[in-house]
Protein backbone atom coordinates (compact mmCIF):
# COMPACT_ATOMS: atom_id res chain seq x y z
CA UNK A 1 0.00 0.00 0.00
CA UNK A 2 1.43 3.37 -1.11
CA UNK A 3 2.34 5.87 1.28
CA UNK A 4 3.37 9.55 1.90
CA UNK A 5 5.94 11.21 4.24
CA UNK A 6 6.74 14.70 4.75
CA UNK A 7 10.49 15.41 4.67
CA UNK A 8 12.18 18.30 6.54
CA UNK A 9 15.90 18.75 5.39
CA UNK A 10 17.29 21.69 6.86
CA UNK A 11 15.14 24.62 5.55
CA UNK A 12 13.47 22.67 2.49
CA UNK A 13 10.83 20.62 2.62
CA UNK A 14 9.90 17.53 0.54
CA UNK A 15 7.32 14.88 -0.37
CA UNK A 16 8.76 11.34 -0.45
CA UNK A 17 6.39 8.70 -2.06
CA UNK A 18 6.94 5.05 -0.86
CA UNK A 19 5.13 2.66 -3.67
CA UNK A 20 5.33 -0.52 -1.22
CA UNK A 21 4.30 1.60 2.29
CA UNK A 22 6.13 2.14 4.86
CA UNK A 23 9.70 0.65 4.75
CA UNK A 24 9.45 -2.13 7.98
CA UNK A 25 12.99 -0.68 9.42
CA UNK A 26 14.67 2.00 10.34
CA UNK A 27 17.57 1.68 8.30
CA UNK A 28 15.89 0.82 5.31
CA UNK A 29 13.68 4.10 5.48
CA UNK A 30 17.06 5.96 5.98
CA UNK A 31 18.17 4.34 3.10
CA UNK A 32 15.40 5.74 0.63
CA UNK A 33 15.96 9.08 1.95
CA UNK A 34 19.49 9.08 1.55
CA UNK A 35 18.79 7.78 -2.42
CA UNK A 36 16.01 9.73 -2.79
CA UNK A 37 17.27 13.43 -2.26
CA UNK A 38 20.90 12.50 -2.15
CA UNK A 39 22.71 13.43 1.08
CA UNK A 40 25.77 12.38 1.35
CA UNK A 41 26.50 12.63 5.23
CA UNK A 42 25.37 10.57 8.22
CA UNK A 43 22.38 11.69 9.35
CA UNK A 44 19.11 10.08 11.91
CA UNK A 45 15.46 10.41 11.31
CA UNK A 46 12.50 11.82 13.90
CA UNK A 47 9.53 12.16 13.54
CA UNK A 48 6.76 14.52 14.75
CA UNK A 49 4.65 13.20 17.24
CA UNK A 50 1.04 14.67 16.93
CA UNK A 51 0.05 13.67 20.91
CA UNK A 52 3.40 15.65 22.31
CA UNK A 53 3.69 18.26 19.38
CA UNK A 54 7.06 17.76 19.20
CA UNK A 55 9.76 15.45 17.40
CA UNK A 56 11.19 12.41 18.71
CA UNK A 57 13.80 10.10 17.79
CA UNK A 58 12.84 7.01 15.41
CA UNK A 59 13.63 3.93 16.81
CA UNK A 60 11.18 1.70 15.30
CA UNK A 61 9.30 2.02 11.17
CA UNK A 62 6.00 1.31 13.45
CA UNK A 63 5.82 4.78 14.76
CA UNK A 64 4.97 6.40 12.12
CA UNK A 65 2.02 5.96 9.85
CA UNK A 66 1.29 7.25 6.14
CA UNK A 67 1.30 11.35 5.52
CA UNK A 68 3.44 11.81 8.85
CA UNK A 69 6.38 14.06 9.04
CA UNK A 70 9.93 12.68 9.73
CA UNK A 71 13.52 15.49 9.89
CA UNK A 72 16.51 14.73 8.58
CA UNK A 73 18.96 15.63 11.59
CA UNK A 74 22.75 15.68 10.31
CA UNK A 75 24.88 13.75 12.88
CA UNK A 76 28.28 15.83 13.85
CA UNK A 77 31.24 13.26 12.85
CA UNK A 78 33.80 11.84 15.51
CA UNK A 79 37.14 13.62 14.80
CA UNK A 80 39.71 11.02 17.26
CA UNK A 81 43.24 12.96 17.56
CA UNK A 82 45.74 9.91 17.48
CA UNK A 83 49.07 10.12 19.25
CA UNK A 84 51.27 7.03 20.31
CA UNK A 85 52.63 7.28 24.33
CA UNK A 86 55.99 6.59 22.69
CA UNK A 87 58.03 5.26 19.68
CA UNK A 88 57.31 1.40 20.73
CA UNK A 89 53.80 2.05 19.07
CA UNK A 90 53.65 1.56 14.89
CA UNK A 91 57.10 2.55 13.56
CA UNK A 92 60.05 3.65 15.28
CA UNK A 93 59.77 7.72 13.59
CA UNK A 94 55.99 6.93 15.60
CA UNK A 95 54.35 7.03 12.35
CA UNK A 96 51.29 4.98 11.69
CA UNK A 97 50.78 3.21 8.84
CA UNK A 98 48.66 4.36 5.95
CA UNK A 99 47.68 1.01 5.53
CA UNK A 100 44.80 1.39 7.42
CA UNK A 101 41.55 2.28 7.58
CA UNK A 102 41.14 5.52 10.12
CA UNK A 103 37.55 5.51 9.72
CA UNK A 104 36.64 2.77 11.75
CA UNK A 105 38.88 3.55 15.64
CA UNK A 106 37.85 2.07 18.96
CA UNK A 107 39.70 3.00 21.81
CA UNK A 108 39.81 0.65 24.83
CA UNK A 109 40.74 2.31 27.61
CA UNK A 110 42.39 -0.61 30.45
CA UNK A 111 42.93 0.44 34.37
CA UNK A 112 46.18 -1.00 35.92
CA UNK A 113 45.26 -2.23 39.45
CA UNK A 114 44.08 -0.06 41.75
CA UNK A 115 46.94 0.06 43.94
CA UNK A 116 49.12 1.16 41.29
CA UNK A 117 50.39 4.79 40.25
CA UNK A 118 50.41 4.34 36.62
CA UNK A 119 47.88 6.26 34.19
CA UNK A 120 45.36 4.68 32.00
CA UNK A 121 46.59 3.81 28.47
CA UNK A 122 44.83 3.56 25.44
CA UNK A 123 44.51 0.84 23.04
CA UNK A 124 43.76 1.94 19.54
CA UNK A 125 42.31 -1.24 17.11
CA UNK A 126 42.66 -0.12 13.67
CA UNK A 127 40.83 -2.16 10.87
CA UNK A 128 43.14 -2.95 7.77
CA UNK A 129 41.38 -1.91 4.74
CA UNK A 130 40.16 -4.32 2.54
CA UNK A 131 39.69 -4.65 -1.79
CA UNK A 132 35.99 -4.35 -2.12
CA UNK A 133 33.43 -3.52 -4.77
CA UNK A 134 32.92 -0.01 -6.05
CA UNK A 135 30.92 1.77 -3.51
CA UNK A 136 30.12 5.28 -5.20
CA UNK A 137 28.33 5.95 -8.99
CA UNK A 138 30.09 8.06 -11.17
CA UNK A 139 30.05 11.60 -9.41
CA UNK A 140 27.94 14.53 -10.80
CA UNK A 141 30.98 16.97 -10.26
CA UNK A 142 34.38 14.86 -10.58
CA UNK A 143 36.64 16.20 -8.01
CA UNK A 144 40.37 16.11 -8.70
CA UNK A 145 42.57 14.32 -5.98
CA UNK A 146 45.24 15.30 -3.54
CA UNK A 147 48.36 14.86 -5.34
CA UNK A 148 51.74 13.75 -4.14
CA UNK A 149 52.81 17.09 -1.61
CA UNK A 150 55.96 17.85 -4.23
CA UNK A 151 53.50 17.91 -7.10
CA UNK A 152 50.66 19.88 -5.20
CA UNK A 153 53.25 22.35 -3.98
CA UNK A 154 54.64 22.96 -7.50
CA UNK A 155 51.20 23.31 -8.78
CA UNK A 156 50.07 25.76 -6.14
CA UNK A 157 53.11 28.16 -7.40
CA UNK A 158 52.44 27.66 -10.99
CA UNK A 159 48.89 28.67 -10.19
CA UNK A 160 50.24 31.97 -8.79
CA UNK A 161 52.48 32.93 -11.72
CA UNK A 162 49.86 32.08 -14.13
CA UNK A 163 47.53 34.46 -12.04
CA UNK A 164 50.09 37.08 -12.07
CA UNK A 165 51.73 36.82 -15.76
CA UNK A 166 49.00 34.85 -17.42
CA UNK A 167 52.35 31.77 -17.60
CA UNK A 168 51.46 28.32 -18.44
CA UNK A 169 53.16 25.05 -16.63
CA UNK A 170 55.64 23.26 -18.37
CA UNK A 171 54.27 19.82 -17.17
CA UNK A 172 56.66 17.21 -17.98
CA UNK A 173 57.57 16.84 -13.94
CA UNK A 174 54.62 16.28 -12.27
CA UNK A 175 52.29 14.86 -14.99
CA UNK A 176 53.35 11.47 -14.89
CA UNK A 177 51.96 11.64 -10.90
CA UNK A 178 48.91 13.49 -11.90
CA UNK A 179 47.54 11.01 -14.36
CA UNK A 180 48.79 8.46 -11.91
CA UNK A 181 46.52 9.67 -9.50
CA UNK A 182 43.58 10.53 -11.50
CA UNK A 183 43.39 6.90 -13.13
CA UNK A 184 42.96 5.63 -9.21
CA UNK A 185 40.27 7.64 -8.55
CA UNK A 186 38.74 7.03 -11.38
CA UNK A 187 38.99 3.52 -11.37
CA UNK A 188 37.07 3.81 -7.70
CA UNK A 189 34.04 4.87 -9.83
CA UNK A 190 34.38 2.79 -12.93
CA UNK A 191 37.12 0.80 -14.55
CA UNK A 192 35.62 1.36 -18.11
CA UNK A 193 35.08 5.32 -18.36
CA UNK A 194 33.38 6.52 -21.55
CA UNK A 195 34.92 9.31 -23.27
CA UNK A 196 32.33 11.93 -21.55
CA UNK A 197 33.04 11.25 -18.36
CA UNK A 198 37.66 11.24 -19.27
CA UNK A 199 36.79 14.59 -20.73
CA UNK A 200 34.65 15.58 -17.44
CA UNK A 201 38.04 14.71 -15.77
CA UNK A 202 40.08 16.77 -18.36
CA UNK A 203 38.26 20.03 -17.50
CA UNK A 204 37.92 19.42 -14.20
CA UNK A 205 41.54 19.55 -13.72
CA UNK A 206 42.25 22.72 -15.90
CA UNK A 207 39.70 24.05 -14.35
CA UNK A 208 41.28 23.66 -11.01
CA UNK A 209 44.61 24.23 -12.08
CA UNK A 210 44.51 26.63 -14.84
CA UNK A 211 47.96 26.48 -15.47
CA UNK A 212 48.10 23.36 -17.10
CA UNK A 213 45.94 24.58 -19.85
CA UNK A 214 47.84 23.67 -23.31
CA UNK A 215 48.47 26.41 -25.96
CA UNK A 216 46.65 25.99 -29.06
CA UNK A 217 44.19 23.37 -28.05
CA UNK A 218 40.50 25.14 -28.35
CA UNK A 219 39.34 23.61 -25.11
CA UNK A 220 42.12 23.75 -23.06
CA UNK A 221 42.41 20.11 -22.45
CA UNK A 222 42.12 18.13 -25.51
CA UNK A 223 46.15 16.71 -24.76
CA UNK A 224 44.94 16.18 -21.45
CA UNK A 225 42.26 14.04 -22.02
CA UNK A 226 44.00 11.78 -24.33
CA UNK A 227 46.71 11.29 -21.91
CA UNK A 228 43.97 10.60 -19.41
CA UNK A 229 42.46 8.13 -21.70
CA UNK A 230 45.88 6.31 -22.36
CA UNK A 231 46.97 5.73 -19.44
CA UNK A 232 43.44 4.49 -17.77
CA UNK A 233 44.08 1.50 -20.28
CA UNK A 234 47.76 1.26 -18.94
CA UNK A 235 46.26 1.21 -15.44
CA UNK A 236 44.01 -1.21 -16.50
CA UNK A 237 46.50 -3.68 -17.84
CA UNK A 238 48.56 -3.54 -14.64
CA UNK A 239 45.12 -4.27 -12.42
CA UNK A 240 44.22 -6.84 -14.72
CA UNK A 241 47.61 -8.32 -13.92
CA UNK A 242 46.79 -8.25 -9.84
CA UNK A 243 43.28 -10.54 -10.80
CA UNK A 244 40.94 -8.09 -10.96
CA UNK A 245 37.80 -9.42 -11.84
CA UNK A 246 36.20 -6.69 -14.05
CA UNK A 247 38.99 -6.73 -16.29
CA UNK A 248 40.43 -10.13 -16.44
CA UNK A 249 36.98 -11.39 -17.45
CA UNK A 250 37.86 -9.96 -21.06
CA UNK A 251 41.60 -11.96 -21.26
CA UNK A 252 41.86 -14.36 -23.99
CA UNK A 253 42.62 -17.35 -22.08
CA UNK A 254 39.11 -16.52 -20.62
CA UNK A 255 37.33 -16.69 -23.70
CA UNK A 256 35.87 -19.78 -25.42
CA UNK A 257 38.15 -20.65 -28.75
CA UNK A 258 35.49 -19.22 -31.23
CA UNK A 259 35.38 -15.80 -29.52
CA UNK A 260 39.05 -15.00 -28.68
CA UNK A 261 39.81 -11.90 -30.52
CA UNK A 262 39.90 -8.52 -28.63
CA UNK A 263 37.01 -7.15 -29.88
CA UNK A 264 34.33 -9.35 -29.46
CA UNK A 265 31.86 -10.43 -26.67
CA UNK A 266 33.56 -7.67 -24.62
CA UNK A 267 32.20 -8.28 -21.08
CA UNK A 268 31.46 -4.53 -19.06
CA UNK A 269 28.64 -1.96 -17.68
CA UNK A 270 27.02 -1.20 -20.49
CA UNK A 271 23.86 0.28 -18.36
CA UNK A 272 25.98 2.17 -15.61
CA UNK A 273 26.24 -0.63 -13.30
CA UNK A 274 28.82 0.41 -10.66
CA UNK A 275 29.55 -2.67 -9.37
CA UNK A 276 29.30 -4.91 -12.47
CA UNK A 277 31.42 -7.71 -11.37
CA UNK A 278 32.99 -7.40 -8.03
CA UNK A 279 35.77 -9.68 -6.54
CA UNK A 280 35.30 -12.05 -4.02
CA UNK A 281 34.92 -10.98 -0.39
CA UNK A 282 38.21 -11.50 1.98
CA UNK A 283 38.65 -15.11 2.80
CA UNK A 284 35.69 -16.57 -0.03
CA UNK A 285 36.45 -18.22 -3.28
CA UNK A 286 34.24 -20.06 -5.72
CA UNK A 287 33.72 -23.22 -3.26
CA UNK A 288 33.10 -21.50 -0.36
CA UNK A 289 30.46 -18.97 -2.12
CA UNK A 290 29.03 -22.22 -4.02
CA UNK A 291 28.18 -23.84 -0.62
CA UNK A 292 26.06 -20.67 0.63
CA UNK A 293 24.08 -20.97 -2.36
CA UNK A 294 23.28 -24.56 -1.78
CA UNK A 295 22.41 -23.50 1.54
CA UNK A 296 20.44 -20.88 0.25
CA UNK A 297 18.16 -23.18 -1.58
CA UNK A 298 17.39 -24.89 1.82
CA UNK A 299 16.54 -21.59 3.37
CA UNK A 300 14.27 -20.20 0.37
CA UNK A 301 11.53 -23.48 0.83
CA UNK A 302 11.23 -22.15 4.70
CA UNK A 303 8.22 -19.48 5.48
CA UNK A 304 9.39 -16.45 7.18
CA UNK A 305 12.58 -16.34 5.75
CA UNK A 306 13.46 -13.45 4.49
CA UNK A 307 16.24 -11.95 6.79
CA UNK A 308 18.08 -15.17 6.49
CA UNK A 309 17.65 -15.18 2.78
CA UNK A 310 18.75 -11.52 2.37
CA UNK A 311 21.71 -11.89 4.39
CA UNK A 312 22.61 -14.98 2.06
CA UNK A 313 22.03 -13.12 -0.98
CA UNK A 314 23.93 -9.86 0.10
CA UNK A 315 26.85 -12.87 0.86
CA UNK A 316 26.91 -14.68 -2.58
CA UNK A 317 26.32 -11.24 -4.43
CA UNK A 318 29.89 -11.58 -6.44
CA UNK A 319 29.53 -15.43 -6.84
CA UNK A 320 26.49 -15.08 -8.82
CA UNK A 321 27.84 -11.85 -10.88
CA UNK A 322 30.26 -14.12 -12.18
CA UNK A 323 28.31 -16.60 -12.74
CA UNK A 324 25.66 -14.75 -14.82
CA UNK A 325 28.28 -12.12 -16.37
CA UNK A 326 31.08 -14.97 -17.02
CA UNK A 327 28.99 -18.38 -18.33
CA UNK A 328 25.80 -16.32 -19.29
CA UNK A 329 23.53 -19.02 -18.60
CA UNK A 330 19.93 -19.43 -19.77
CA UNK A 331 17.14 -17.72 -17.39
CA UNK A 332 15.83 -21.11 -16.42
CA UNK A 333 18.97 -22.21 -15.27
CA UNK A 334 19.55 -19.03 -13.27
CA UNK A 335 15.58 -19.18 -11.83
CA UNK A 336 16.67 -23.17 -10.58
CA UNK A 337 20.16 -21.79 -9.21
CA UNK A 338 19.08 -18.39 -7.82
CA UNK A 339 15.43 -18.64 -7.10
CA UNK A 340 15.72 -15.92 -4.56
CA UNK A 341 16.96 -13.31 -7.62
CA UNK A 342 13.36 -13.67 -8.97
CA UNK A 343 11.23 -12.26 -5.86
CA UNK A 344 10.49 -8.41 -5.79
CA UNK A 345 12.18 -7.71 -2.59
CA UNK A 346 15.28 -9.25 -3.17
CA UNK A 347 15.44 -8.29 -6.87
CA UNK A 348 15.42 -4.82 -5.57
CA UNK A 349 18.11 -5.26 -3.16
CA UNK A 350 19.91 -7.38 -5.63
CA UNK A 351 19.70 -3.75 -8.54
CA UNK A 352 20.62 -1.76 -5.26
CA UNK A 353 24.29 -3.95 -4.95
CA UNK A 354 24.60 -3.24 -9.03
CA UNK A 355 23.69 0.23 -9.21
CA UNK A 356 23.38 1.62 -5.79
CA UNK A 357 19.78 3.22 -6.54
CA UNK A 358 16.76 1.96 -5.09
CA UNK A 359 14.82 0.46 -7.74
CA UNK A 360 11.08 0.94 -7.12
CA UNK A 361 11.11 4.14 -4.80
CA UNK A 362 13.18 5.83 -7.45
CA UNK A 363 11.02 4.81 -10.65
CA UNK A 364 7.69 6.09 -9.03
CA UNK A 365 8.69 8.73 -7.66
CA UNK A 366 10.37 10.14 -11.06
CA UNK A 367 7.62 8.98 -12.92
CA UNK A 368 5.22 10.93 -10.70
CA UNK A 369 7.26 13.64 -11.12
CA UNK A 370 7.21 13.67 -14.73
CA UNK A 371 3.41 12.99 -14.82
CA UNK A 372 1.69 16.34 -15.53
CA UNK A 373 4.57 17.36 -17.88
CA UNK A 374 3.96 14.09 -20.21
CA UNK A 375 0.34 14.60 -19.98
CA UNK A 376 0.84 17.80 -20.98
CA UNK A 377 2.88 16.64 -23.73
CA UNK A 378 0.69 13.73 -24.80
CA UNK A 379 -2.30 16.49 -25.08
CA UNK A 380 -0.68 18.73 -27.29
CA UNK A 381 0.43 16.36 -29.93
CA UNK A 382 -1.51 16.16 -32.91
CA UNK A 383 -2.01 14.07 -36.44
CA UNK A 384 -2.60 10.52 -36.11
CA UNK A 385 -0.03 10.19 -32.82
CA UNK A 386 -2.31 12.48 -30.88
CA UNK A 387 -5.39 10.55 -32.20
CA UNK A 388 -3.62 7.34 -30.87
CA UNK A 389 -2.74 9.37 -27.52
CA UNK A 390 -6.02 10.77 -27.00
CA UNK A 391 -7.81 7.20 -27.26
CA UNK A 392 -5.77 5.77 -24.26
CA UNK A 393 -6.19 9.20 -22.09
CA UNK A 394 -10.11 8.58 -22.65
CA UNK A 395 -9.65 5.23 -20.74
CA UNK A 396 -8.59 6.59 -17.90
CA UNK A 397 -12.06 7.34 -15.64
CA UNK A 398 -12.68 10.50 -13.78
CA UNK A 399 -11.10 9.95 -10.62
CA UNK A 400 -8.13 7.55 -11.30
CA UNK A 401 -5.44 6.18 -8.70
CA UNK A 402 -1.90 6.56 -8.69
CA UNK A 403 -1.21 3.11 -10.22
CA UNK A 404 -3.75 3.62 -13.53
CA UNK A 405 -2.42 7.00 -14.12
CA UNK A 406 0.72 5.26 -14.39
CA UNK A 407 -0.35 2.62 -16.13
CA UNK A 408 -2.14 5.39 -18.69
CA UNK A 409 1.30 7.46 -18.88
CA UNK A 410 3.69 4.85 -19.53
CA UNK A 411 1.03 3.19 -22.69
CA UNK A 412 1.22 6.76 -24.10
CA UNK A 413 4.83 7.70 -23.64
CA UNK A 414 5.55 4.02 -25.51
CA UNK A 415 3.42 5.72 -28.13
CA UNK A 416 5.03 8.68 -28.39
CA UNK A 417 8.38 7.11 -28.48
CA UNK A 418 7.20 5.41 -31.75
CA UNK A 419 7.06 1.65 -30.16
CA UNK A 420 4.13 -0.34 -29.50
CA UNK A 421 2.55 -0.90 -26.54
CA UNK A 422 2.45 -4.96 -27.94
CA UNK A 423 6.03 -5.23 -27.86
CA UNK A 424 5.94 -4.95 -24.09
CA UNK A 425 2.50 -6.35 -22.60
CA UNK A 426 1.13 -9.41 -23.23
CA UNK A 427 -2.99 -9.90 -22.52
CA UNK A 428 -4.72 -13.09 -22.13
CA UNK A 429 -8.49 -12.85 -21.72
CA UNK A 430 -10.45 -16.01 -20.62
CA UNK A 431 -8.04 -18.31 -21.66
CA UNK A 432 -6.89 -21.88 -20.44
CA UNK A 433 -3.81 -22.53 -19.05
CA UNK A 434 -2.41 -24.76 -21.66
CA UNK A 435 -2.94 -21.98 -23.96
CA UNK A 436 -1.66 -19.61 -21.63
CA UNK A 437 1.68 -21.64 -21.11
CA UNK A 438 2.31 -22.18 -24.55
CA UNK A 439 1.50 -18.54 -25.75
CA UNK A 440 4.11 -17.27 -22.75
CA UNK A 441 7.00 -20.18 -24.10
CA UNK A 442 7.25 -17.73 -27.28
CA UNK A 443 7.88 -15.03 -25.76
CA UNK A 444 11.20 -13.33 -25.16
CA UNK A 445 10.80 -10.67 -22.72
CA UNK A 446 6.98 -9.30 -21.41
CA UNK A 447 4.56 -8.06 -18.99
CA UNK A 448 1.74 -10.43 -19.19
CA UNK A 449 -1.64 -9.98 -17.85
CA UNK A 450 -3.78 -12.57 -17.43
CA UNK A 451 -7.39 -12.05 -16.73
CA UNK A 452 -8.49 -15.54 -14.99
CA UNK A 453 -12.22 -16.33 -15.09
CA UNK A 454 -14.11 -15.62 -11.76
CA UNK A 455 -10.88 -14.07 -10.25
CA UNK A 456 -11.38 -10.27 -9.56
CA UNK A 457 -7.84 -9.40 -9.78
CA UNK A 458 -5.42 -10.08 -13.12
CA UNK A 459 -2.02 -11.96 -12.74
CA UNK A 460 0.15 -9.42 -14.36
CA UNK A 461 4.06 -10.17 -14.25
CA UNK A 462 6.68 -10.91 -16.26
CA UNK A 463 8.18 -13.47 -18.81
CA UNK A 464 11.44 -13.99 -20.06
CA UNK A 465 13.02 -16.68 -22.37
CA UNK A 466 9.71 -18.06 -22.76
CA UNK A 467 9.69 -18.48 -18.49
CA UNK A 468 7.51 -17.07 -16.09
CA UNK A 469 10.06 -15.59 -13.97
CA UNK A 470 7.89 -12.84 -11.51
CA UNK A 471 4.10 -13.58 -11.98
CA UNK A 472 1.89 -11.68 -9.64
CA UNK A 473 3.42 -7.61 -9.23
CA UNK A 474 0.09 -6.33 -8.91
CA UNK A 475 0.07 -3.58 -11.30
CA UNK A 476 1.87 -2.78 -14.80
CA UNK A 477 4.22 0.01 -13.57
CA UNK A 478 5.83 -1.94 -10.93
CA UNK A 479 5.91 -4.56 -13.36
CA UNK A 480 7.83 -2.49 -15.50
CA UNK A 481 10.39 -1.63 -12.83
CA UNK A 482 11.04 -4.89 -12.42
CA UNK A 483 11.64 -5.65 -15.97
CA UNK A 484 14.40 -3.15 -15.66
CA UNK A 485 15.97 -4.58 -12.43
CA UNK A 486 15.81 -7.99 -14.18
CA UNK A 487 17.79 -7.16 -17.19
CA UNK A 488 20.57 -5.42 -14.71
CA UNK A 489 20.19 -8.66 -12.68
CA UNK A 490 20.66 -11.36 -15.25
CA UNK A 491 22.94 -8.89 -17.29
CA UNK A 492 20.33 -8.42 -20.05
CA UNK A 493 20.42 -6.40 -23.60
CA UNK A 494 17.40 -4.52 -24.15
CA UNK A 495 15.31 -5.89 -27.28
CA UNK A 496 15.54 -3.46 -30.18
CA UNK A 497 11.85 -3.13 -30.46
CA UNK A 498 11.58 -1.40 -26.54
CA UNK A 499 15.02 0.35 -26.79
CA UNK A 500 13.61 4.16 -26.58
CA UNK A 501 10.97 2.51 -23.95
CA UNK A 502 13.66 1.15 -21.57
CA UNK A 503 15.96 3.86 -22.14
CA UNK A 504 13.66 6.23 -20.63
CA UNK A 505 12.73 3.93 -17.46
CA UNK A 506 16.55 3.84 -17.34
CA UNK A 507 17.78 6.97 -18.00
CA UNK A 508 15.47 9.00 -16.87
CA UNK A 509 13.09 7.42 -14.52
CA UNK A 510 16.24 6.07 -13.02
CA UNK A 511 18.53 8.84 -13.74
CA UNK A 512 21.40 6.03 -14.77
CA UNK A 513 24.04 7.15 -17.23
CA UNK A 514 21.31 9.98 -18.38
CA UNK A 515 24.41 12.30 -19.69
CA UNK A 516 24.26 10.15 -22.49
CA UNK A 517 21.07 9.88 -24.50
CA UNK A 518 19.75 8.96 -28.13
CA UNK A 519 18.59 11.90 -30.08
CA UNK A 520 14.78 10.55 -29.55
CA UNK A 521 15.00 10.48 -25.43
CA UNK A 522 17.43 13.44 -25.45
CA UNK A 523 14.25 15.58 -27.45
CA UNK A 524 11.69 14.32 -24.67
CA UNK A 525 13.95 15.63 -21.84
CA UNK A 526 14.40 19.04 -23.53
CA UNK A 527 10.59 19.11 -23.73
CA UNK A 528 10.35 18.08 -20.17
CA UNK A 529 12.87 20.34 -18.64
CA UNK A 530 10.97 23.13 -20.56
Amino acid sequence: MEAKLRVIIDDQIEKLVLPSGIPPTVEELESVVKDTFEISNDFSLQYFDPEFQDYFTLHKADQIKDKYTVKVVGITPVILSLTPADDSFGSPSGQLSTDYDFSYAESVVSSADSTANTSPQDTIILKRQKTKEHCEPWPKQFLIPQFAYETEMYLERATEEYKKNGNLLPTSKVKTDILEKLAETIFTFTAHPSSAQVSYVAEALVKKYPCLKEPGSFSGYYGWQQSIKYKMANYCTKLRGFGVPELTCNAMKHKSPGDQKSAKKVKKPRKAEVNYLPPYPAGEDEDSQEEERIQLLTEVKKRDNNKVIKEKMAKTFAHRRHEIVNLSPSIEDIKARWPALFEASHLQDEFYRITLVHLEPKFMSMLDEYTPKLLALFHSKGGAMGLKLQAIIAKSPSNPSNNITRNLVIQCLMVYLGESIDQLIKEYSDADGDSVSQGLSEQRMKIYKIKAVGSEEDDIGIVLEGVRVMPALGNFPKACAMLVGLTYAVDLAYPKELKYTLEVFQKLFLELDCAKLSPKVNSLKNKLMA
